[in-house]
């Protein structure tokens, strides 16, 4: 009888640790699924709000109340492009537009396309490749002093591709001019112009990817785009009534790309509208796209043998492009 009872008893404990071996099993499963609940929530909660501001404009900045009605913007490298996209996508939000650029044939036919949407235009002829000294910058501000300005683009920009020993001097010279020099002293001459108006302002520098993926056959390029891109940044930590946005796209459907199209590859005007919602949304940091973004944040991310893997094939892509480009010159 005792040997029953016992059995009986040892039976109830192991019934006892099982129950609640079960209940503890509930517990840890209810606490994981709420758990998985509750990141599935914010994620969808994120979303959901991208796609209202997507949706609704209104929810976003208004630029012409935010930087002024009847301001300038300033596109450098304006007659063509994206630069020329920048004009035509601001005009249509009646901000007057002033273009500068080598051409003034081109200059003066975007001028006459951008009065069609009810806003003011001027060009000023100046060939940043020129951009020595001091002077020449001094020159296009006496252009632009009168002007209400409410907006820098950073746009003008020129590329050339090989082998960084056997490029010419004049080459490597002419592309920190354009790109690097050009950036730096459009915004100095205009920054205090920018900063004491009693509206906001804004600086939008159209550095590139390569500024994170520097490349062989591009060195130069990089490197130019590497400063526009940090200098930018840079000065947006500091900033309280200009808004500075840097831009590092990829491949943009543009001339120096032989207007190439591809699924990597971005249309003009989408990059614009991207780069200008981004604004909008108060960024400091823009890709032009999703998929560019997406693209370098995966090389980021990967070993570095990859990476220069993929940085080579960038550099040899890009040298196609200019040969490309070099006969169809031709």
């Amino acid at each position: 009888m005792e040997l029953v009872k016992r059995g009986f008893q040892v039976l109830k404990q192991i019934h006892s640790k099982l129950i609640h071996k079960y209940y503890q099993h509930l517990y840890r499963k209810r606490k994981l699924r709420t758990f998985l609940m509750g990141v599935g929530s914010l994620y969808l909660l994120r979303r959901l709000s991208q796609l209202v501001m997507l949706l609704t404009p209104s929810i976003r900045r208004n630029l012409l109340q935010r930087y002024g009605e009847e301001s300038w913007v300033v596109v450098t490298g304006g007659s063509d492009g994206i630069g020329k996209e920048f004009c035509i996508q601001l005009a249509k939000q009646k901000f007057n537009i002033a273009i500068i650029g080598r051409n003034a044939n081109k200059m003066d036919q975007v001028c006459l396309e951008l009065q069609g949407f009810g806003v003011q235009t001027k060009f000023i002829v100046a060939d940043f490749n020129n951009g020595y000294a001091v002077d020449f910058y001094n020159k296009i501000y006496e252009q632009l002093e009168y002007l209400d300005i409410s907006i820098l683009v950073n746009n003008v920009g020129a590329a050339e591709a090989g082998q960084f020993e056997q490029m010419k001097m004049e080459d490597s010279f002419m592309m920190f001019r354009v790109n690097a020099l050009s950036t730096l002293m459009m915004t100095r001459i205009l920054i205090n112009k920018l900063q004491n108006r009693n509206k906001k302002s804004a600086v939008i520098t159209i550095s590139s990817g390569l500024a994170y993926l520097p490349s062989p056959l591009v060195s130069v390029y990089s490197g130019t785009k590497a400063f526009t891109n940090y200098f930018t940044q840079s000065l947006a930590l500091t900033s309280k009534n200009t808004d500075f946005l840097s831009v590092t796209p990829l491949g943009v459907s543009t001339k120096m790309l032989g207007n190439r199209k591809g699924s990597n590859i971005v249309e003009t005007n989408e990059f614009v509208k991207n780069v200008i919602n981004d604004l909008r949304q108060g960024k400091t940091h823009s890709f032009g796209c999703y998929q560019h973004k997406q693209f370098i944040n995966h090389l980021l991310w990967r070993n570095q043998n990859y990476r220069n893997k993929v940085k080579i094939q960038i550099g040899n892509n890009l040298m196609n492009c200019q040969m490309l480009k070099g006969n169809q010159k031709e």
